[in-house]
């Protein structure tokens, strides 16, 4: 059982979820998906894919965007209330599974009544994650406890989100699993870009985890000398919350006089098409897992240049299939892009060897394989 706190927005961890239900071998695992609402991950899967089950988080628990985490004292009462109304309406879905997957911290601390006294295996499925500050520091300890397997993209991942003492007492529990890319569908082809002008590409959600500013930032450095290049952002806003954030950096690019050559395209939804005009891709985050976008647009034999954050390092070798930089410093994200607008040889050496990467250790079927194995060890 797949149980996921449903979001409206579509994005790589549920895209990444829907592609491992579909491939998995429906012989051995028939797959049940639980979700507090209908959203776009529930309405692409088949019938024959998964069973999908609603149950809504009901009253004060039906809180998005760390809500929970603000509400006083008499409303986290409400909610444990609330948590506890949820697992008995879920109980037939929980008391089915073989196995419970939880896709992050707020899921696996949903269903934790269960979980602890069930004797079901609980795996926590880590994305980004929090850091173990302040009250997260107290949730970490209490999923951790209840989960049985922690899959995570990465060790250097695992000791940042985690304090010391968190992370031996639960060392045994953590799995590294990369993310697969479907190679087949992210394949390059013949690109149309001319020589005469380059295209330096982002996509990730409009928000400043994404550090979209060091990337206009950036793109108006280069643009000083180089007015043959043009900048793409794709991306949309998820959050009400970050529509000022999308202002801020329409406004710095009129300010700047750069807005005919730096384009906000929206939501993507042929990636594979976006990524194939590249020549050179940007993710200027702040914060990462292993981020799916770098992993898409090497599959695509573009050369990425990334900051070095979370476990991108773990994907993006420096100097063989990007280059890395130090987040929240455009100068240094200037200087690597230009480093590869200049050498279209080092543009192709690095993109051929970023596939290569990709199809060696990060295919969708090497994630689906490893994942059937370890399902049915567990089970």
């Amino acid at each position: 059982m797949f149980f996921q706190t449903a979001s409206e927005s579509f994005g790589g961890g549920s895209k990444m979820l829907l592609r491992l239900i579909r491939d998995i071998d429906k012989e051995r695992f028939d797959v049940t998906v639980l979700s507090q609402f209908e959203d776009e991950l529930c309405r692409r899967l088949d019938l024959e894919e998964a069973t999908v089950t609603i149950v809504p988080y009901r009253g004060a628990l039906d809180v998005y965007d760390k809500g929970l985490l603000r509400h006083p004292i008499h409303k986290k009462f409400a909610s444990l209330g609330r948590l506890l109304q949820f697992n008995i309406e879920a109980r037939e879905t929980l008391s089915d599974a073989d196995v419970i997957w939880c896709d992050c911290l707020r899921s696996v601390l949903t269903i934790a009544p269960y979980g602890t006294i069930s004797p079901t295996p609980v795996i926590l499925n880590i994305g980004l994650g929090y850091e173990s500050t302040g009250i997260r520091r107290a949730l970490n300890t209490a999923a951790l406890t209840v989960a049985d397997h922690v899959f995570i993209e990465s060790d250097h991942q695992a000791r940042r989100l985690f304090t010391e003492r968190q992370y031996r007492n639960n060392r045994e529990k953590f799995t590294i699993f990369h993310k697969g890319i479907d190679t087949s569908e992210f394949c390059p082809k013949e690109s149309a870009s001319k020589d005469d002008e380059l295209h330096v590409g982002t996509a990730a959600t409009i928000t400043p985890r994404k550090g979209h500013e060091y990337f206009v930032e950036a793109a108006s450095r280069i643009l000083k000398e180089r007015d043959y290049v043009r900048f793409s952002i794709a991306g949309d806003v998820t959050s009400e919350g970050d529509r000022e954030y999308e202002r801020m950096l329409k406004q710095r690019i009129e300010r700047e006089g750069i807005g005919d050559r730096v384009q906000f395209r929206g939501w993507i939804d042929d990636m594979p098409a976006y990524l194939n005009e590249l020549d050179v891709f940007v993710l200027s985050s702040l914060n990462e897992g292993i981020p799916g976008a770098v992993r898409e647009a090497l599959a695509m034999e573009v050369p990425v240049v990334a900051t070095d954050v979370g476990g991108t390092a773990d994907v993006v070798i420096d100097g063989e299939t990007g280059y890395l930089v130090e987040s929240e410093d455009s100068e240094q994200l200037a200087t690597a892009i230009e480093r590869l607008l200049e050498d279209r040889e080092r543009r192709e050496r690095f993109g051929k060897a970023g596939r290569k990467r990709i199809v060696d250790e990060f295919s969708i079927e090497q994630y689906v394989n490893r994942y059937e194995e370890f399902l049915s060890r567990v089970a």
